[in-house]
């Protein structure tokens, strides 16, 4: 957390988001390591609280402006002002939907991905392990669509080792992976449907790995690629071994050449076309 910051009062506050928060514990604390590593000064406002995008996109719109009013407060209490978040959703929520919930808002948002590249061009050296392989980067539809953040993650995984091959939808024209808007919770068999679709993209290009930089695009494209032939990782894994955080072997499937990976089976085949199914009832 930067080893003056308890001397100096730091006003800068890292919020992880609900997901990383209660269900996502090891990322957290990933997140924690990777920013304290590059040197970026934050602390972490440990109220448990929540940006309020899930009752903003269910309607509540009441039970929205008391959230954002109460974290206001809460924020103002503890000296922030300015917030970096590891959370799509709630980068989009303190960025775009505060400014319009509370005509008081002042805090900053900055760019996390941005941050983490600086120092990373800045300090090469802080780059332990060389990622190898190629790789897919799924753009978060928060991220993208709505802050126009597309190249700093991607800069990243290139800064680190990987080459990025890009989907044929991808950027600004990409397509969600199904995890946004709630749909996980409020329709899951569709959700699933999206994600699903989204890794046959990815098979489609020929790479084995997808990278996200949102847990809740972990969390359901993890789940709907079991029998893919496909591995889905989260950007605190990949920056955790890039940065010695962690050993290649506590990610033992991160260090596999490409073309020695998981060989297409039965389930996998099976898995195709029960994708491919999907797509041509659609047509």
């Amino acid at each position: 957390m930067g080893i003056f910051s308890i001397f100096k009062g730091n006003k800068t506050a890292y919020f992880p988001g609900c997901s990383c928060y209660f269900n996502h514990k090891d990322n957290f604390e990933l997140y924690k390591k990777i920013l304290s590593r590059l040197g970026i000064d934050f602390k972490v406002v440990d109220k448990k609280l929540c940006c309020g995008l899930p009752a903003l996109e269910a309607g509540y719109d009441s039970e929205t402006r008391k959230i954002a009013r109460r974290n206001f407060e809460v924020f103002s209490e503890e000296g922030i002002n300015t917030i970096i978040t590891s959370d799509p959703g709630c980068y989009k929520m303190f960025s775009l939907d505060y400014p319009k919930i509370l005509p008081d808002w002042n805090i900053k948002v900055d760019n996390i991905w941005k941050l983490i590249l600086e120092k990373l061009e800045f300090r090469p050296g802080l780059i332990k392990t060389k990622a190898i392989g190629t790789v897919t980067y799924q753009d978060s539809c928060y991220l993208g669509r709505y802050l126009d953040i597309y190249d700093e993650p991607r800069k990243i995984l290139e800064l680190i080792g990987y080459e990025v091959k890009e989907m044929f939808d991808s950027k600004s024209t990409s397509i969600c992976c199904g995890s946004c808007g709630g749909l996980m919770f409020t329709n899951p068999e569709l959700a699933d449907e999206i994600a699903k679709e989204r890794i046959l993209q990815a098979k489609r290009i020929g790479v084995k790995r997808i990278i996200v930089s949102s847990l809740a695009e972990y969390e359901l494209l993890k789940r709907n690629c079991k029998e893919s032939g496909l591995e889905v990782f989260e950007m605190s894994q990949i920056l955790a071994i890039a940065l010695g955080i962690k050993n290649k072997e506590d990610f033992e499937k991160l260090k596999e050449e490409v073309e020695d990976e998981i060989v297409l089976d039965n389930k996998e085949e099976e898995f195709n076309k029960e994708v491919e199914g999907v797509l041509e009832d659609k047509k």
